[in-house]
């Protein structure tokens, strides 16, 4: 019995909406998996929104501009004071507002394809841009440039119903939103050309629907210059700040352009117009280096929805409104340095992911009545049932391809997306580097040492610290931490992760009292140790471990953004394991897997002050065949033999690389060498004597 009309209305609608639902969930999954982590580290630009947070809520002030940093526009840093406040002071805080922007612009896309073309149009259109890479990762990176897509969206939706319905409502609301629009991102100054652009259209080709909205279009203005009057006024007054990045980086400046405009000009409009399917920003901090805006699949159904657009453009102001919108906020980066460039183009989003979802739309379409023509072939006359069940097996094929290809294209492009992401972009080197992981890092090591605040992980927000894994005896109380100025000047991250008033900074003025627990955070490229070593307390359990790794965007090679010299409590200690000529002793030894491979932890007592300056060497043998070792002065050649004092307990680490430890067939030999002569320092028995130039030791593993 067929089902009633409502009850079908019903039906439909709730799968609809099912659909829709889905959809959202899974781009919501796309951005939200490993927020806050992925990408690594906080770019500059993102901790400067972190300063301005702290600036805001500290000094309980609004600005209406923010002139650091080049200056930017306030929407997205009040978003970020609102995760600072809630989350404290860390990558997340600054991240999450990303992904609430990102999931409501999805939903705002499905609105403007729904209220363009209908419900099919706002399904396709969603899964596009759900599935598109740029989107997703703006969507976790804490740049402002989110949000323009997110107003765009949101003000053509309500501009387009107010030309459909007149309600004088939907034209205040656009404007609304339009005007704020340019709160988000620069690149919104763009806007009006494009508006102009569309206007002069609708008057060349639709003149009297275009005259018929200008009552609306007057309620239209209105609201945008209410919104946008204490920015224009600000930006009269301070044309300094609100336009000077703009001229830096133009492409009419004669630094951008090498006195070769209209060469710059035309290898710029070729690499921007192929950003969508041939190749995309080469900047890691924007995108998997030259990642194209979408993978093939996406790509051919961009081509097929571009011939869409371009044919209909004459007759459906629609199409026009794609066409004028996309090419017009990709102006920014055309004309600017490094084209394409994702965050200028941001503005195109929302318009060029109705595209490739005309392109779906399409390729469902035509696929359709070739479907209904073979499976007419059933009932022609005078076929037998042969045949007509082979035409009917084909239409029931064609029926099928109609309806999935398209899905198919979609789901290659989110499978493309996830493995681009999540794979190869979150854990490429540079994608480290370029977003200054390193730093953060640095941070977190910090924060961890004073017992509080954003550790790498998580919060700290109690009295402890956690030892770093080898590190014997329990859980510490918090470091005096003194660091060098120079690391929180290299790196905003460090200021916004890790509060001034917390930490002290080099030189120390006056020598530490005993059983102090400290740490010095120094710059390794200059003479450090007049700074620290004369200060520190004896005896003492002194460490010194390199800070992470790090590479600015012009430098050759990564470099070490500190060294972390920890003076401590002497903990107990066991037995010898050997003794030294000369008078040190070896307490333990342990052997610790790391990514690149096994790190060799020793710890040598300190009876007597080392006269000379001693190597380290460290054998690595497995069932007695030597497979990796390591000379090195301790302390990664920082903490020198000649620096030890009497009653001292130091803690050297030898890397050995491409070595996975295997405790029942591996052991250790480790000796003494002098760093001038290369002679040999004995091991020591019971009674004194010689007994050998070297110590063998069996592999324990420590996490």
């Amino acid at each position: 019995m067929p089902k009633r009309p409502h009850l079908q209305r019903i039906h439909i609608q709730w799968r609809e909406r099912a659909l829709v639902l889905t959809l959202l969930l899974i781009g919501a999954g796309l951005r939200l998996w490993a927020v806050g982590r992925v990408p690594p580290g906080l770019y500059h630009d993102e901790a400067h929104h972190g300063l301005d947070a702290l600036a805001v809520l500290q000094n309980r002030a609004a600005p209406l501009y923010f002139a650091a940093n080049n200056g930017r526009e306030p929407l997205f840093i009040y978003l970020v004071t609102l995760g600072v406040g809630l989350l404290g002071r860390s990558p997340l805080a600054i991240r999450l507002p990303s992904f609430f922007a990102g999931f409501l612009t999805l939903a705002a896309t499905y609105d403007l394809g729904r209220v363009l073309w209908g419900r099919r149009m706002g399904r396709w259109a969603l899964a596009v841009l759900a599935a598109t890479f740029w989107h997703v990762h703006l969507s976790r990176a804490g740049f402002r440039a989110v949000l323009l897509p997110l107003f765009t969206a949101l003000w053509m939706a309500q501009a387009v119903r107010a030309l459909s319905t007149g309600r004088i409502q939907n034209w205040i609301a656009a404007g609304a939103l339009y005007g704020a629009s340019w709160y988000t991102y620069m690149a919104a100054r763009f806007t009006p050309v494009a508006l102009g652009a569309i206007i002069l259209y609708g008057l060349l080709t639709h003149h009297r629907a275009t005259l018929r909205a200008w009552r609306g279009a007057q309620a239209f203005c209105v609201a945008t210059l209410i919104v946008l009057l204490p920015l224009g006024i600000y930006t009269l007054s301070h044309p300094d700040i609100v336009l000077a990045r703009t001229g830096h980086v133009s492409i009419f400046n004669s630094n951008v352009n090498y006195g070769n405009m209209w060469g710059a000009l035309l290898k710029h409009t070729l690499r921007t117009a192929g950003m969508f399917s041939v190749r995309g920003d080469r900047i890691w901090r924007h995108n998997l280096a030259w990642r194209p805006i979408w993978d093939p699949a996406l790509g051919l159904a961009f081509v097929l929805g571009l011939g869409v657009t371009l044919i209909r453009f004459r007759r459906d102001p629609r199409a026009a409104l794609v066409l004028f919108w996309t090419a017009t906020l990709a102006l920014p980066t055309l004309l600017a340095e490094d084209a394409p460039h994702f965050l200028r183009a941001v503005g195109v989003l929302p318009t060029a992911a109705l595209i490739p979802a005309l392109g779906l739309a399409w390729l469902q379409d035509h696929l359709m009545p070739y479907v209904s023509r073979l499976e007419s072939l059933r009932y022609i006359s005078g076929q037998g049932p042969r045949r007509a069940r082979t035409e009917s097996r084909k239409g029931r094929f064609v029926h099928i391809v109609a309806n999935i290809l398209p899905a198919v294209l979609v789901l290659l492009g989110f499978a493309s997306t996830t493995y681009d992401y999540f794979a190869r972009y979150a854990n490429a080197p540079l994608t480290y580097h370029w977003f200054e992981a390193g730093p953060v890092a640095l941070a977190g090591q910090i924060n961890a040492l004073l017992g509080s605040g954003w550790d790498g992980q998580r919060m700290l927000h109690g009295t402890q610290v956690t030892p770093e894994p080898g590190r014997s005896g329990p859980a510490s109380s918090p470091h005096t931490v003194y660091m060098d100025r120079r690391l929180r000047e290299s790196w905003t991250a460090i200021p916004f992760l890790v509060p001034e008033e917390r930490v002290r900074f080099l030189p120390v003025t006056a020598p530490l009292s005993p059983n102090t627990e400290a740490a010095f955070v120094v710059w390794p490229y200059d003479a450090w140790e007049e700074d620290v070593l004369p200060y520190i307390a004896h005896p003492t359990y002194l460490s010194l471990t390199e800070g992470p790794q790090a590479q600015g965007d012009l430098d050759p090679e990564p470099f070490t953004t500190a060294l972390i010299i920890r003076s401590e409590t002497r903990p107990q200690v066991p037995e010898a394991l050997a003794r030294i000529e000369g008078g040190v002793v070896l307490r333990a030894a342990l052997v610790r897997p790391v990514s690149t491979g096994a790190q060799v932890r020793l710890w040598w007592d300190t009876e007597v002050a080392p006269e000379a300056s001693y190597t380290v060497y460290v054998h690595y043998l497995r069932e007695g065949t030597l497979i990796a070792q390591h000379d090195g002065e301790p302390g990664k050649g920082h903490l020198p033999t000649t620096l030890w004092e009497a009653g001292d307990l130091i803690l050297d680490e030898h890397g050995l690389a491409d070595v996975i430890p295997d405790p029942a067939r591996d052991t250790l030999r480790v000796g003494f060498y002098r760093s001038d002569t290369g002679e040999g320092l004995s091991i020591l028995d019971a009674a004194g004597n010689p007994a050998g130039d070297w110590v063998n030791l069996n592999v324990i593993l420590s996490q």
